[in-house]
């Protein structure tokens, strides 16, 4: 199977599209900063302490979370060190998987989905033991269960 070419994914360079993508990353940082029960001061808090006492304000996170005026779209920055760090204070990887992508978001998803379907399965294999376990116990040793 040929390997995608990774040099040749588009960026999107419409007006439209960059304030869509804009208010989308304002929204997961929204979310995350919720979501975690911590307020944006304990999060930007948290983010100075990991990143080595490098000084956030929360007023920077108000920015990354503020709806300005639909008529003059303002482009939403995060240092890349920030989301990691972010994404581990919020205990929150939206942010993260939003800016891999499609393709790698799509890749993640389906190895997550496989991840839980192995899981199930040695689920049921450690339920099925049990009950085998279980029905050795009821009939005694080198009894046979009778026929109907």
């Amino acid at each position: 199977m040929p390997q995608p070419n990774f040099m040749t994914e588009t960026f999107p360079n419409t007006e439209p599209e960059i304030v869509r993508l804009g208010a989308e990353v304002r929204g997961l940082v929204t979310r995350a900063i919720k979501r975690s029960g911590k307020n944006a001061a304990q999060v930007v808090q948290e983010m100075s302490e990991r990143l080595g006492g490098r000084p956030i304000t929360a007023s920077t996170i108000y920015e990354l979370t503020r709806n300005g005026d639909p008529h003059q779209p303002r482009e939403v920055r995060m240092p890349v060190t920030w989301v990691i760090t972010f994404c581990e204070v919020t205990r929150d990887d939206g942010l993260q998987r939003f800016l891999m992508g499609p393709r790698l978001r799509t890749r993640v998803e389906h190895s997550e989905r496989v991840q839980s379907l192995d899981w199930i399965l040695e689920e049921i294999r450690k339920y099925a033991r049990k009950l085998g376990q279980q029905e050795g116990r009821k009939m005694g040793k080198g009894k046979r269960p009778r026929k109907a």
